[in-house]
């Protein structure tokens, strides 16, 4: 059972013993493990409930007057997704759910054909998980080109509304937004509460829903940053940079050197002037560790520097020439502490 410890929610939809048990078709001590495996492994909990509330959607539609056919498509479709790159962690909860509300309406109304299987396509939206010390890219139907940084989480809807191109950012991504499909605006939401509305541009967001800053980079192009909490506006040009404080509200506008902002996406780690506190959360992201650092290491100083293709150990090793500091490595565990 342990295997199961790793599977997400698309992995336990697909798996056969797991879709067995949560639809009541087994018995005796195989439906007797996955409480057990519950009891040992409740972090898991969420996919299961996810995965459960599927598989029963599934079973009303296979009961309704859905056809075969209309019930093979939508299974060979799940399957197309599932197979999908595991290290992007592809997850279509939002097609599920959609599915299971079909089932529904089916059995309720009996509308046999109004509610195609290709109309799921129309509502759902598909989320990218990318997990710490991972970058990806993808481009949207649109042609919009999308960098996702390390632990980014982007949600973005399989067609776009008839007014506007909108998708949801949990992280750090650079966009190449296309000014085609009929001057529709490109709009950024973040978990910081902030819109970032453009027709046609290249611009860098940090928006990770842990940190206290949302910041927007203008490389070219325009864009307005919209606050929906204070219902400022803030036009910015080639160069600008917009951060807002996400307890407060309160933002702040300047040039910087957009490089520095983002050379990630050509997996180029670049610093200047940043606190060791920085440099520490970026190295967590970037490499996929948790760093620990003694209370008694106080470090003032700022640096200035780039990395690109250091593994941890010579990044370690890099701060420690000027940092008073050791470290130890343990699997995705660090500590640091005074020297």
């Amino acid at each position: 059972m342990e295997k199961y410890s790793k599977y997400t929610t698309d992995d336990f939809v697909m798996d056969g013993e797991f879709r067995a048990w949560a639809l009541g078709k087994n018995s005796g001590d195989e439906s007797e493990q996955w409480p057990v495996f519950l009891e040992r492994h409740p972090e898991k909990k969420a996919e299961i409930d996810q995965a459960i509330f599927v598989l029963q959607g599934f079973e009303n539609l296979s009961e309704t007057s859905a056809s075969q056919e209309q019930i093979k498509r939508i299974w060979a479709n799940v399957r197309t997704q599932a197979a999908q790159k595991r290290s992007l962690r592809l997850i279509h909860f939002m097609r599920y759910a959609a599915i299971f509300i079909i089932a529904l309406l089916i059995g309720a109304w009996g509308y046999k054909t109004v509610y195609s299987v290709d109309s799921v396509d129309v509502v759902a939206s598909n989320e990218i998980f990318v997990p710490q010390g991972e970058r990806s890219e993808i481009v949207l139907y649109d042609g919009t080109k999308v960098w996702l940084n390390s632990g980014t989480r982007f949600r973005f809807p399989t067609s776009f509304s008839k007014n506007e191109r909108r998708i949801f950012l949990d992280g750090e991504a650079f966009f190449d937004v296309t000014r085609k499909d009929n001057g529709k605006p490109f709009i950024v939401s973040t978990p910081g509460k902030v819109d970032i509305k453009v027709l046609g541009t290249r611009f860098n967001v940090n928006a990770y829903a842990e940190d206290k800053n949302v910041t927007a980079t203008l490389e070219d192009g325009e864009i307005l940053a919209v606050n929906n909490v204070t219902h400022e506006e803030a036009d910015l040009l080639p160069g600008d940079q917009l951060s807002m404080d996400i307890s407060t509200g309160e933002s702040t506008q300047r040039k910087v050197d957009t490089d520095l902002y983002t050379s990630w996406k050509e997996n180029l780690l670049r610093f200047q002037d940043a606190s060791f506190e920085e440099v520490v959360k970026k190295m967590e992201r970037w490499y996929d560790v948790d760093i620990t650092v003694e209370r008694n290491l106080n470090v003032t100083k700022l640096y200035t520097m780039t990395i690109k293709t250091e593994s941890l150990r010579e990044m370690l090793n890099l701060l420690s020439y000027t940092t008073p500091m050791n470290y130890e490595i343990n699997e995705d565990q660090v500590f640091i502490s005074h020297r």
